[in-house]
């Protein structure tokens, strides 16, 4: 007789620690006995959850959200006092460790944030708010295709297309946040905006900014508040000189304050952003303490555009791997950050 309900067990060695995502929850590296593969497990406190029925929400949105862009879920299953979540082990990190090592092209940065949008319109058609969108949620498969992960904040939308949602990651929270708990999908519009943001500019100049409000233990929320409420954090007029116009005016759009000003899905941002061309995709920044170096390389002719510290440009050019040669024109003193944009677009 085939009996209704089975309980069964799972093995598994802790090989390392990657993350701690909090008081309620870390995350390991393990060796996996029964399929006999090192994966990633999520380890989160029953004690900080609601109640039993919420045990397996995480995977269950995973589950539902099942997508090229989106991480796996192998299993889910729990102990006496936790709950796992098992997902493949992607050996090429986040989107913030890229961040933390290198600058990206606009190339780069349009390519990644699309396949971040293609997870968010199935998440979002799945009726999910992910609520938790950032850098460190952005995973990088085995292709480096990107994959939107971390399901402990999502919430499933009511027939209104609204969801509650009262715990937030601060750096990343919008405007709507601090007036009320219920929200609709363009919460995640706005955190894709920050993300792209990121992407833009790098994490540290996101950082400084955040900074400025002081540490924890004295955040000036007041201040905080007041500079999220009239879009002063982030600087939407501080970026990178080779950021072009197109992909700014995205970003921006992201970050309205009034959410009925953003773009209202996942598609309208990817639609905006199938725009962005030209001369400015391929260079490439890489910050020195006493210069900034940009460098293209385009059909067999390449360009070199340092920066020193007190603003000067010096550019040199070469075809074909040949010498390098001084572009006279674009040699300047105290070179402003619109004759920066020029090089960028017409070179």
């Amino acid at each position: 007789m085939i009996k209704p309900y089975q309980k069964a067990e799972l093995t598994f060695d802790i090989i390392r620690e990657i993350g701690h995502d909090g008081q309620n929850s870390q995350t390991f590296v393990v060796h996996d006995h029964q399929l006999n593969a090192q994966i990633v497990t999520k380890k989160i406190r029953k004690d900080r959850l609601n109640s039993p029925s919420d045990f397996f929400t995480e995977s269950q949105s995973l589950y539902t959200s099942a997508h090229s862009n989106v991480v796996q879920v192998h299993y889910a299953c729990f102990d006496d006092e936790h709950v796992y979540v098992a997902m493949p082990y992607y050996e090429n990190g986040s989107l913030k460790d890229l961040l933390s090592r290198q600058s990206l092209t606009v190339r780069q940065i349009v390519a990644i944030g699309s396949q971040i949008l293609a997870g968010l319109h199935n998440i979002h058609s799945k009726k999910l708010i992910h609520f938790d969108v950032k850098p460190d949620n952005i995973l990088f498969s085995q292709r480096w295709d990107a994959l939107v992960s971390d399901f402990g904040q999502a919430k499933q939308m009511n027939y209104s297309g609204i969801a509650a949602q009262d715990r937030h990651y601060g750096k990343m929270i919008p405007p709507e946040a601090l007036t009320t708990d219920h929200f609709d999908r363009t919460f995640d519009i706005y955190q894709f905006g920050l993300t792209l943001y990121r992407m833009c500019n790098g994490n540290e100049h996101f950082y400084r900014q955040f900074g400025k409000y002081g540490p924890s233990h004295n955040f000036d929320r007041d201040a905080f508040r007041f500079d999220l409420r009239n879009a002063r954090f982030p600087d939407r007029t501080d970026f990178l000189p080779h950021i072009p116009a197109a992909l700014r005016k995205v970003i921006k759009k992201c970050l309205e304050v009034n959410p009925a000003e953003r773009y209202q899905s996942a598609i309208d941002v990817a639609n905006a952003m199938a725009g962005i061309d030209g001369n400015c995709l391929d260079w490439h920044l890489v910050t020195h303490p006493d210069k900034k170096v940009w460098t293209k390389s385009d059909n067999g002719t390449a360009y070199e555009l340092l920066i020193d510290a007190e603003g000067n440009s010096v550019c040199y050019k070469s075809v074909n791997g040949g010498q390098k040669r001084r572009v006279t024109t674009l040699c300047k003193e105290n070179v402003t950050d619109a004759e920066l944009k020029k090089i960028f677009t017409d070179y």
